[in-house]
Protein backbone atom coordinates (compact mmCIF):
# COMPACT_ATOMS: atom_id res chain seq x y z
CA UNK A 1 0.00 0.00 0.00
CA UNK A 2 1.26 2.99 -1.18
CA UNK A 3 1.89 5.87 1.52
CA UNK A 4 -0.14 8.57 0.29
CA UNK A 5 -3.29 6.17 0.21
CA UNK A 6 -3.00 6.14 3.94
CA UNK A 7 -4.05 9.73 4.28
CA UNK A 8 -6.53 11.59 2.26
CA UNK A 9 -5.51 13.08 -0.88
CA UNK A 10 -6.04 16.73 0.63
CA UNK A 11 -3.93 16.12 3.09
CA UNK A 12 -1.15 14.49 0.88
CA UNK A 13 -1.54 17.78 -0.98
CA UNK A 14 -1.30 20.03 1.32
CA UNK A 15 2.00 18.05 3.29
CA UNK A 16 3.80 18.16 0.06
CA UNK A 17 3.35 22.07 -0.42
CA UNK A 18 4.05 22.57 2.77
CA UNK A 19 7.11 20.77 2.96
CA UNK A 20 8.65 23.06 -0.41
CA UNK A 21 7.28 25.84 1.01
CA UNK A 22 9.35 25.34 4.39
CA UNK A 23 12.14 24.20 2.76
CA UNK A 24 12.21 27.19 0.24
CA UNK A 25 11.89 29.39 3.23
CA UNK A 26 15.05 27.88 4.64
CA UNK A 27 17.17 28.02 1.55
CA UNK A 28 16.50 32.07 1.30
CA UNK A 29 16.56 32.80 4.84
CA UNK A 30 19.81 30.23 6.07
CA UNK A 31 22.91 32.37 7.12
CA UNK A 32 25.38 30.87 5.00
CA UNK A 33 29.33 31.47 5.85
CA UNK A 34 31.64 32.78 3.26
CA UNK A 35 34.11 30.96 1.41
CA UNK A 36 37.45 29.95 2.91
CA UNK A 37 40.14 31.84 1.06
CA UNK A 38 43.23 29.29 0.96
CA UNK A 39 46.91 30.92 0.51
CA UNK A 40 48.17 31.50 -2.66
CA UNK A 41 49.12 28.11 -4.58
CA UNK A 42 47.16 26.03 -1.62
CA UNK A 43 44.39 23.72 -2.83
CA UNK A 44 40.95 25.02 -0.68
CA UNK A 45 40.50 23.11 2.51
CA UNK A 46 38.10 20.62 2.74
CA UNK A 47 35.86 22.57 5.25
CA UNK A 48 33.11 19.94 7.11
CA UNK A 49 29.51 21.46 6.08
CA UNK A 50 26.80 21.14 8.31
CA UNK A 51 23.94 19.09 7.24
CA UNK A 52 21.68 22.15 6.70
CA UNK A 53 24.17 24.03 4.66
CA UNK A 54 24.66 20.80 2.36
CA UNK A 55 20.75 20.32 2.05
CA UNK A 56 20.09 24.10 1.18
CA UNK A 57 22.39 24.05 -1.43
CA UNK A 58 21.58 20.96 -2.91
CA UNK A 59 18.25 22.06 -2.77
CA UNK A 60 18.72 25.34 -4.36
CA UNK A 61 20.23 23.45 -7.45
CA UNK A 62 17.31 21.25 -7.72
CA UNK A 63 14.44 22.23 -10.11
CA UNK A 64 10.58 22.25 -9.10
CA UNK A 65 10.09 18.99 -10.50
CA UNK A 66 13.08 17.56 -8.42
CA UNK A 67 11.70 19.32 -5.14
CA UNK A 68 8.51 17.71 -5.22
CA UNK A 69 10.20 14.27 -5.95
CA UNK A 70 12.30 14.77 -2.88
CA UNK A 71 9.34 16.07 -0.94
CA UNK A 72 7.12 13.39 -1.52
CA UNK A 73 10.00 10.70 -0.99
CA UNK A 74 10.56 12.18 2.93
CA UNK A 75 6.34 12.78 3.33
CA UNK A 76 6.56 9.20 1.99
CA UNK A 77 9.21 8.14 4.95
CA UNK A 78 7.61 10.31 7.84
CA UNK A 79 4.14 8.55 6.66
CA UNK A 80 5.15 5.09 7.12
CA UNK A 81 6.68 5.86 10.21
CA UNK A 82 3.47 6.97 11.65
CA UNK A 83 1.92 3.98 10.46
CA UNK A 84 4.41 2.01 11.64
CA UNK A 85 3.90 3.37 15.01
CA UNK A 86 0.21 3.24 15.00
CA UNK A 87 0.52 -0.62 14.77
CA UNK A 88 3.11 -1.25 17.40
CA UNK A 89 2.23 -4.42 19.13
CA UNK A 90 0.45 -3.05 22.65
CA UNK A 91 3.63 -4.25 24.47
CA UNK A 92 5.59 -1.94 22.96
CA UNK A 93 2.83 0.57 23.26
CA UNK A 94 3.12 0.51 26.65
CA UNK A 95 6.66 0.11 27.50
CA UNK A 96 7.21 3.73 25.31
CA UNK A 97 4.40 5.27 27.10
CA UNK A 98 6.82 3.98 30.61
CA UNK A 99 9.50 5.58 29.19
CA UNK A 100 7.87 8.83 28.39
CA UNK A 101 6.15 8.87 32.23
CA UNK A 102 9.97 8.55 33.22
CA UNK A 103 11.09 11.10 30.64
CA UNK A 104 8.64 13.85 32.32
CA UNK A 105 9.55 12.78 35.75
CA UNK A 106 13.01 13.82 34.90
CA UNK A 107 12.20 17.06 32.68
CA UNK A 108 10.43 17.77 36.07
CA UNK A 109 13.37 17.07 38.95
CA UNK A 110 15.12 19.62 36.56
CA UNK A 111 12.80 22.28 36.25
CA UNK A 112 12.37 21.85 40.32
CA UNK A 113 16.46 21.95 40.40
CA UNK A 114 16.19 25.18 38.29
CA UNK A 115 13.64 26.93 39.79
CA UNK A 116 14.93 26.09 43.18
CA UNK A 117 18.65 27.46 41.70
CA UNK A 118 17.03 30.85 40.49
CA UNK A 119 15.50 31.49 44.14
CA UNK A 120 18.88 30.60 45.85
CA UNK A 121 21.20 33.00 43.68
CA UNK A 122 20.81 36.41 44.80
CA UNK A 123 19.28 39.07 42.66
CA UNK A 124 20.69 42.51 42.12
CA UNK A 125 18.34 45.14 42.80
CA UNK A 126 17.53 47.88 40.22
CA UNK A 127 17.32 51.08 42.01
CA UNK A 128 13.95 52.29 42.20
CA UNK A 129 13.03 55.87 40.11
CA UNK A 130 11.35 58.30 41.35
CA UNK A 131 8.21 58.83 40.17
CA UNK A 132 7.66 62.63 41.59
CA UNK A 133 5.12 61.05 43.87
CA UNK A 134 5.06 62.38 47.84
CA UNK A 135 5.42 59.14 49.76
CA UNK A 136 2.58 58.00 51.73
CA UNK A 137 1.78 59.29 55.75
CA UNK A 138 1.58 56.24 57.94
CA UNK A 139 -2.28 56.68 59.65
CA UNK A 140 -1.75 56.42 64.12
CA UNK A 141 -3.61 53.76 65.68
Amino acid sequence: MKPQDLLPKRVVNYIQDIGVRALDHLAAHIDSPPPAVPPEGEPPPAAPANATQTLVDHWKGMSPADKQQFVGRVSGSVMEVIVASATLPPGLKKTVKEAEKVIRKRVKKVRKAVAKKKKESPRKKSPKKDSGAKPKKKKKA
